[in-house]
């Protein structure tokens, strides 16, 4: 495995669809897939009630992984995003998010936000801010090998 720049981590985050962002939930790991946009340095995600919003709130930090795999060439590139979630309560800044959210997800066949409208949200949705305390990424590096395989297997 080698280490990816801030540029190459920055890339990953504005280029991929999918991220996994992990809390505590009570008192146990828990990890959902998302949609997401990255803006601001931050990350910004679109949610309602459940077990995801409740954990966001109750652990302080969470963390979010991005990653690419490529099946030609069985290289990949990880990033690891820490921040303090928070609920984005200026409008300006809700607005800018959503319609980041609508236009990096407009071409995905049956997912909700490709018919959400930008404002308003519904009645129980919020944006959620991960401002980036932290990063880190890494990669494949050159070639793989056993020694570098996703999860080492």
């Amino acid at each position: 495995m080698e280490p990816i720049t801030n540029a190459q981590c920055h890339r990953l985050l504005a280029e991929e669809p999918v991220g996994h962002l992990a809390v505590i939930a009570g008192e146990e790991p828990y990890v959902t897939p998302i949609s997401f946009v990255h803006m601001n340095d931050a990350i910004y995600i679109r949610t309602g009630p459940g077990r995801r919003m409740s954990a966001l709130f109750e652990g302080g930090r969470c963390c979010i992984e991005v990653s690419r795999y490529s099946n030609e060439q069985g290289d990949w590139e990880s990033v690891l995003v820490w921040g303090t979630p928070k609920v984005v309560e200026d409008s300006g800044e809700e607005a800018d998010a959503i319609g980041l959210l609508l236009v990096k997800y407009r071409n995905v066949f049956g997912s909700a936000l490709a018919f959400s409208r930008p404002t308003p949200l519904a009645p129980k949705e919020v944006v959620i801010k991960i401002p980036i305390e932290e990063m880190s990424g890494r990669s494949s590096g050159a070639g793989f090998t056993p020694r570098t395989r996703p999860g080492r297997l």
